[in-house]
């Protein structure tokens, strides 16, 4: 018998099949890589936001955080984070005199996040003098 020179059909379909899976195999963990990469820049975009919102209404007075003024209600981000939108809402506990009970939501195409939190601001102290 002689020797066969070459590879046959069969050995040839099975080596560019091997090859094909890797390829799929390797295309498929770039893709999710891609995916997780996307949404840890987004948690990090919604955390840092989220947190300036927070932060924001630390400064905000007694009679503000009893009617919150547009500026505070809602808004939506300058460029180039316009992709993104807040709403808060602060409504005084009932429980509890000078604590308030506050929601922020901040909004974007296909998503949303949502914290609650509470501000405490010394309520007004009242003497017979004021009343």
């Amino acid at each position: 018998m002689r020797a066969r020179r070459g590879i046959t059909l069969f050995e040839a379909i099975a080596s560019l099949a091997i090859v094909a899976v890797t390829t799929i195999s390797a295309l498929a963990t770039v893709g999710a890589e891609m995916r997780t990469a996307e949404r840890a820049r987004r948690a990090i975009e919604v955390e840092a936001l989220m947190t300036e919102r927070v932060n924001l209404l630390h400064l905000a007075t007694d009679r503000e955080l009893q009617s919150l003024p547009d500026t505070i209600a809602d808004g939506q981000f300058d460029a180039p984070l316009d992709e993104y939108s807040w709403s808060t809402t602060s409504s005084p506990s009932a429980m509890y005199p000078g604590l308030y009970d506050v929601t922020v939501t901040l909004a974007w195409r296909g998503g949303s996040s949502t914290v609650h939190t509470a501000q405490y601001r010394r309520p007004p102290i009242v003497t017979r003098g004021n009343q």
